[in-house]
């Protein structure tokens, strides 16, 4: 057989209704205590957690785009309060936690380096983003040293040594972000102020947010590179505020209870904010966003006591994600809100041509964010091949791939809401050194407007590829030539012709094959 065409099954990934949706996805001894969500660059989300059972560990979850994998990062430390993880331009994970001690973590190949000489004092960090990654891939994390009256350190590695300074004293929450030259930007909640702290380059910056007291901050850039802060105020209040180019905004988000503790925030395409919060009086898990004109605010679970250390992250069509424990049974949870559009099937075709393996496909329903080709040789697990092509794509040339050998192939397909679904398997086996004249039949059977038709030379011959109806009139004349040995393929454009059964020939060295083609609108 010198190619397969098939409908192909959803392998992975569900499509759900226009809602939220909760699964717990860790649940043994505690797990689920300060949770960091980050998505990567195919949407799939990656947590770091603590367990508070069994020895108080770090652990790293992550969707491996069919099941949620655990692994423990850290377990002769003690994890006291807090982690944060970042996701690097390659995917790999870094992860901030406290212990006796700051430590640092990133994963190297499939084993995780820890780094525990950060700072050598005890510690602490506050629940929003304490930690995020510089263009060469160095941390940069901001925290309280409890030996010296909470006195707030920003610390860096600078490629061979971590570099400590002083930036402030007397300090409480902390949240930091790089801007896109690598400079901190720090947002300090504190028993009488919001401060707003950056380096410009040569100097740290200082301005006052609000003067009142503030806590569980968290702070994000815009696309102008502006501040935007969540925080809770005097306990009951959550407030936002960001700066408009010229002065401090800030406005309440929710009030009327003992609520916005864990606040998380995000910035959508819009730099519209989203954020995450901790109910506790009714034990709630709470959502905002500012729509433009309004906050509109949901409940999205209120299964027990829920929604402690929330992390949200936003996916490419900025609908949130959020990570939370759920105090109630001890488990980590995942929130997140999806449509009932995207992708419904796909058609995959894989071909052999004379320089590599050629696949088709068409997809039904939405156009994807974008998809990647897959390919195992039957010997071993799938590997991706191609890269993210733009969703509107609908080929790909495997050239690597090698003649005799039988192989499997997927597509991997990435929603605009960052829902990733594989489709397949197509099989092939690539031929060896084309053995006799062959016509292959033709693709897509039937055809609404393009007829791919493709065949094998065993030499250099004079090649007729005509077209006749049933009548046997010629409709039209493909090829009349000479042509080289090896694979060849041509397309006709049907789109004028009437509907009907249509003959194929193929005429070459005395032989002559025909296949049928359905034309069909």
């Amino acid at each position: 057989m010198r190619w397969v065409a098939s409908i192909l099954l959803l392998v992975i990934g569900v499509v759900f209704a226009q809602s939220w949706h909760v699964m717990t996805i860790a649940s043994a001894d505690s797990v689920g205590y300060y949770t960091s969500l980050e998505l990567d660059s195919a949407g799939r989300p990656h947590i770091s957690h603590s367990r508070q059972g069994g020895g108080y560990n770090l652990q790293y979850t992550y969707w491996d785009g069919s099941l949620w994998q655990t692994e423990v990062v850290d377990s002769p430390h003690v994890v006291e309060e807090s982690t944060c993880l970042i996701l690097d331009d390659a995917d790999s994970p870094h992860i901030g936690y406290p212990t006796l001690t700051l430590c640092y973590a990133y994963k190297s190949g499939s084993s995780w380096v820890i780094r525990d000489d950060v700072f050598g004092n005890p510690i602490m960090c506050s629940s929003g983003s304490f930690m995020d990654i510089d263009s060469s891939g160095n941390p940069h994390l901001v925290f309280r040293d409890r030996v010296t009256g909470d006195d707030v350190y920003y610390s860096r590695w600078d490629g061979s040594a971590w570099q400590q300074e002083l930036i402030i004293q007397g300090n409480d929450h902390i949240s930091l972000e790089l801007d896109d030259s690598d400079n901190p930007h720090i947002a300090r909640g504190f028993f009488n102020s919001l401060r707003y702290l950056y380096h410009n380059g040569t100097s740290w910056q200082t301005q006052t947010v609000i003067a009142d007291a503030t806590m569980d901050v968290d702070l994000e850039l815009d696309s102008s590179g502006y501040p935007h802060i969540a925080y809770r105020k005097a306990g009951t209040t959550l407030k936002y505020a960001h700066w408009d180019g010229s002065s401090w905004q800030t406005e309440i988000v929710d009030s009327g209870g003992y609520l916005g503790e864990y606040c998380s925030l995000a910035l959508d395409s819009s730099d519209r904010p989203h954020i995450s919060y901790y109910d506790q009086d009714s034990g709630d898990l709470k959502y905002a966003r500012w729509d433009g004109s309004a906050w509109q605010i949901e409940t999205v679970d209120s299964g027990g006591d829920v929604g402690q250390w929330t992390s949200l992250e936003l996916s490419i069509a900025d609908e949130p994600r959020i990570s939370y424990l759920d105090v109630t049974n001890g488990d980590l949870k995942y929130a997140w809100y999806g449509d009932d559009s995207g992708v419904e099937s796909v058609e995959l075709i894989t071909q052999s041509k004379d320089d590599g393996v050629l696949l088709r496909w068409s997809i039904l329903g939405d156009t994807p964010a974008s998809v990647s080709v897959l390919r195992s040789n039957n010997e071993n697990q799938p590997i991706a091949l191609s890269g993210g092509l733009s969703g509107s794509a609908t080929s790909w040339l495997d050239v690597s791939a090698e003649a005799g050998v039988e192989y499997a192939y997927w597509l991997e397909v990435t929603e605009l809401d960052g829902t990733i679904s594989c489709f397949g398997p197509s099989e092939i086996v690539v031929p060896g050194a084309v053995s006799e004249l062959t016509l292959n039949d033709p693709y897509p059977n039937p055809a609404s407007d393009v007829l791919t038709i493709s065949y094998e030379l065993i030499q250099a011959e004079v090649v007729e590829l005509n077209i006749y109806d049933l009548s046997g009139r010629l409709v039209e004349t493909l090829v009349s030539g000479e042509q080289t040995a090896g694979r060849h393929s041509v397309s006709w454009d049907s789109s004028t012709a009437a509907t009907g059964v249509y003959l194929i020939r193929l005429e070459a060295a005395g032989e002559a094959i025909t296949k049928r083609a359905v034309i069909s609108r």
